[in-house]
């Protein structure tokens, strides 16, 4: 289990180097030049793996520009305006959008849930609340981050069913959003590249070990695991990195119902 809290400590030391690189570049910038430096790891990792199936490599396009393009960008500039912590805590509602897709298709309303769904919508009153963040279009990123990433998990899942290969699939996805990046989105202040490229080693590491565990484990394992990686994130910020980020009561108490509306999820 020592791997699944490394790959939360790495996902955790993600969101830390991008509120360290914000500060000398902008967001927009640091999303680059993370998926830059992702995009070398996985096209490296993906070597001997490369196929030329057409459809696979289509729908592994639209999947990684909604997550890696889309959220990855939304979640940059989220962290930028309200600090890593708030926007880790309100990306982590992708498990709530998922279970709400999966209501929209015909699901039942369960009793876990409901519960998820209430403690979650606590968290992010207390973290939107006066003496939490006012930033409302930093909370809007954030929560759009959890929904389009919640949205791409469908369709890397019709992927997998035509060729299961997350390798060689996470490396289309970062080498299509890494092309397109620059052409949609002005950097308006260039800087922190050691910061932004620690995050997409960071990020990268973190999403290849999540792959290898989810075949060691089940995801009813690996997922809740991989959850709390905000509660390392606040745990960094206060004991370590404390300079980096101030942390009022309302966002630490916000965030750990968030987490607690997850982990309910799974452990009901």
């Amino acid at each position: 289990m020592i791997d699944l809290i490394l790959i939360a400590l790495l996902f955790s030391l993600h969101q830390i180097c991008i509120k360290k690189g914000v500060s000398y570049g902008d967001a927009n910038y640091g999303a680059f030049i993370s998926l830059l430096t992702t995009s070398v790891i996985f096209t490296i990792l993906s070597y001997n793996r490369v196929v030329f199936n057409w459809l696979f490599i289509g729908v592994m396009v639209v999947a990684g520009l909604l997550h890696f393009f889309i959220a990855r960008v939304a979640f940059y500039n989220a962290i930028s305006r309200i600090g890593a912590n708030s926007a880790g805590s309100l990306s982590a509602t992708r498990v709530f959008f998922a279970s709400l897709i999966g209501i929209m298709l015909g699901e039942n309303i369960t009793f876990k849930v409901f519960m998820m769904s209430a403690l979650i919508f606590m968290g992010i009153w207390l973290i939107s609340s006066p003496a939490g963040v006012r930033d409302r279009r930093g909370i809007v990123l954030a929560v759009l981050t959890g929904f389009i990433t919640a949205l791409s998990s469908g369709v890397v899942k019709y992927g997998m069913q035509i060729r299961p290969d997350p390798v060689f699939g996470s490396a289309v996805g970062y080498v299509a959003s890494t092309a397109i990046l620059p052409s949609v989105f002005r950097f308006e202040r260039k800087g922190g590249e050691r910061y932004f490229i620690l995050a997409g080693i960071f990020v990268g590491a973190g999403h290849y070990l999540r792959y290898r565990a989810l075949i060691s484990y089940p995801v009813s394992v690996v997922e809740p695991f991989l959850s709390v990686y905000p509660l390392f994130t606040l745990i960094l910020t206060g004991l370590v990195f404390r300079n980096i980020e101030k942390v009022s009561r309302n966002i630490v108490m916000g965030s750990l119902l968030i987490i607690l509306g997850i982990e309910s999820y799974y452990l009901l």
